[in-house]
């Protein structure tokens, strides 16, 4: 007779599509909680003929085809240049469709893209019944990154914000610095919605923190947190320099970590394959 307290179900794969690199999570859930399968990421190949998006559909191929795990579905992460995050106010007892209607009007307010080259979603809000999560897109940019999973062999059930994905991954942090590659991002956590910061390429760690410090001052002046855990994704040693400069300010630092796993490339990928259990609360480092 089969347990079936003990089967697994495999979730959608989490995937972060990079023009540098490819990274993969597969996971699956249980009565015993959510797993890590397999993950991997792989450097981008540049093609001979120049078609980037050719190539990172070929660098996610092989990472798939690799993998133990059957699943094809995925979860992408929507670019965070084109993409805008707001919170949509629902007065009492309107419809879903009328609010939809007026999503899309307050969009021309939000955005100055055309009609035609913006997608517009919104969803609930968990325990607010006033408010609901406004996220509007360039569909040109979703098309692309759609086209490239299937292209490598997925099919994208779902689009998710990297802001939000990073929040789901790291649940003790209030904000995380991704400085793993030489263009530094810093995602703020709102409640809900907060605010991402795309720092200059190189900087040196003096400026990086100056930076940094003042876009937490700015998020605290402005209402939208009150951020003091920062979680860094980069190196150890990149670690010890900014909490060095930062630490006076109250700011507690750490490393980016899954378990014993410190800092890996694939932790946005991680986040993403969280995005169909999150509501039921099972998804945590």
């Amino acid at each position: 007779m089969t347990n079936m307290m003990r089967q697994k179900k495999s979730l959608p794969l989490g995937v972060d599509l990079g023009t540098e690199a490819v990274s993969v999570v597969a996971a699956d859930t249980s009565n015993d909680g959510f797993t890590i399968a397999e993950s991997r990421t792989l450097e981008v190949i540049k093609a001979s003929d120049g078609n980037a998006d050719r190539a990172i559909a070929e660098t996610l191929r092989t990472i798939v085809s690799g993998f133990a795990t059957k699943e094809r579905r995925c979860v992408l992460a929507a670019p965070a240049a084109d993409t805008v995050m707001k919170t949509f106010r629902v007065p009492p007892h309107m419809r879903r469709r009328e609010a939809e209607r007026a999503a899309a009007l307050e969009a021309n307010v939000i955005v100055d893209w055309p009609n035609a080259e913006r997608l517009v979603a919104l969803d609930p809000i968990p325990g607010r019944s006033d408010e609901m999560l406004l996220t509007i897109a360039r569909n040109r940019s979703i098309e692309r990154i759609v086209a490239i999973a299937r292209a490598g062999g997925l099919r994208a059930v779902a689009v998710d914000t990297p802001a939000c994905a990073w929040r789901r991954a790291l649940p003790n942090a209030d904000a995380v610095l991704d400085c793993s590659t030489d263009q530094a991002t810093l995602d703020i956590f709102g409640d809900p919605v907060g605010v991402t910061h795309r720092f200059p390429p190189r900087l040196i760690d003096e400026r990086l923190a100056s930076s940094v410090r003042a876009a937490l001052v700015e998020a605290r002046r402005e209402g939208i947190a009150d951020p003091q855990r920062l979680a860094i994704l980069g190196t150890r040693l990149r670690l010890e320099l900014l909490d060095e400069l930062l630490h006076d300010d109250g700011y507690a630092l750490s490393l980016v970590s899954f378990g014993d796993i410190e800092a890996p490339s694939w932790s946005l990928a991680y986040g993403l394959s969280t995005w169909s259990i999150a509501r039921r609360g099972m998804a945590s480092p």
